[in-house]
């Protein structure tokens, strides 16, 4: 199965054995869509390679940090406090339901249903819109740091939060 075209969303691909119409093995292939990385990475301070990893899947790019992040605090030993915790939480829900959104409307837009498409894609610009107030960007976040996050959250947030899960 696949491989599906390099600017298509969560590119992947997958041998898989059939019997009749049944999968009964699957064997994925790893760095599918290979982007080195690594090979960037070798030359950067830690703090440097957390844009790096926006880029290993954009549409969960705060998924991307916060799991390098964390990778990197764990090996050194590096206590997050409580309330950054909280705020790394809070980020990948919002992640999950904006890519949860993607992932619907891209789909449903394949049986044909357009509307639903741009409803999906409608609701998804609630958690874009709460991404840009907590830091600036809408895709590419780099919100997490090693130790916490790059900032607290602003002012009118909360409310636009609750206003966004009603």
């Amino acid at each position: 199965m696949g491989p599906h075209h390099p600017s298509t969303h969560g590119v992947f691909r997958v041998d898989l054995d059939l019997d009749g119409e049944i999968i009964v093995a699957t064997r994925p292939e790893i760095g599918n869509l290979h982007r080195g990385m690594e090979k960037l990475a070798e030359h950067r301070t830690y703090h440097q390679i957390i844009p790096l990893t926006d880029r290993l899947h954009y549409v969960a790019s705060f998924a991307q940090n916060e799991g390098f992040c964390e990778a990197v605090e764990k090996l050194m030993g590096i206590e997050v406090p409580p309330r950054a915790r909280f705020i790394r939480s809070m980020g990948h829900e919002m992640c999950r339901i904006a890519n949860h959104l993607l992932w619907l409307g891209i789909h449903i837009m394949d049986f044909g249903a357009i509307t639903f498409q741009q409803i999906c894609f409608r609701e998804r610009e609630y958690m874009m819109d709460l991404w840009e107030m907590l830091c600036g960007a809408r895709l590419t976040h780099s919100y997490c740091r090693i130790g916490g996050v790059a900032k607290d959250i602003p002012d009118g947030f909360e409310e636009k939060m609750r206003a966004a899960i009603a």
